[in-house]
């Protein structure tokens, strides 16, 4: 009877044996469930940096309409320029601003090679401090940066253009072609008056300076 029990243990053994390995197997071989597959998600996209050069804590003036254009550049996270994001500059409808072209409060264009971007802008008649903002976009990466700048009755901080020289300015060439003309007139009734009539007896003697 023992040997009968032991035999009927080790059978159960080896069916257990036999049968562990095969459901393991098909266990460890089964695709990963939909929830794994949701855990794995695409990394996030880097973002755009954007740096002032221009129309940042700058005055405009409200009594000549004029502004500091602000001029943005767009650059990625390993610095390089970005060109072709969209960029928007955008001010308040109400209190110290200004308008865009056609009377608008937001502006977008696209970043040039070196990742410059820049919008016309004119400033209303309210004086105080107003932001800009500016929002630039390529394809998932997206920055923003706000700038300062104020309106003011008196005060007019923008570039300043530097003199042209005296030569390249068209009066100066007027100038200096009425006084090549007023010469030229000038030695040609010098140079027709140069001969003249000399009377003596005997008759008239014509004589040719030297």
């Amino acid at each position: 009877m023992q040997i009968a029990r032991f035999s009927r243990s080790l059978s159960l053994l080896l069916a257990g044996l036999m049968c562990g390995a095969p459901c393991g197997l098909s266990q460890s071989a089964q695709p990963p469930s939909a929830s794994a597959t949701a855990g794995a998600s695409d990394p996030v996209a880097s973002e755009l940096r954007l740096r002032a050069l221009e129309g940042d804590n700058v005055v405009n003036s409200t009594s000549l309409g004029r502004a500091v254009a602000p001029v943005v550049e767009v650059r990625d996270e390993n610095e390089f320029p970005v060109e072709g994001a969209s960029v928007t500059f955008s001010v308040h409808e109400v209190g110290p601003g200004g308008t865009f072209p056609g009377g608008s409060h937001s502006f977008t264009v696209n970043s040039n090679a070196q990742g410059q971007a820049t919008c016309p802008f004119r400033p209303n008649l309210e004086p105080g401090k107003f932001k800009f903002t500016v929002v630039a976009t390529s394809g998932a990466r997206k920055g923003q940066i706000v700038l300062t700048q104020t309106n003011s009755n008196s005060g007019y901080v923008g570039r300043v253009e530097p003199r042209r020289p005296l030569y390249k300015k068209w009066y100066f060439w007027a100038i200096v072609g009425g006084a090549a003309a007023a010469g030229v007139a000038v030695w040609a009734t010098n140079r027709s008056s140069s001969t003249t009539v000399v009377i003596t007896p005997g008759g008239p003697v014509f004589g040719i300076p030297h």
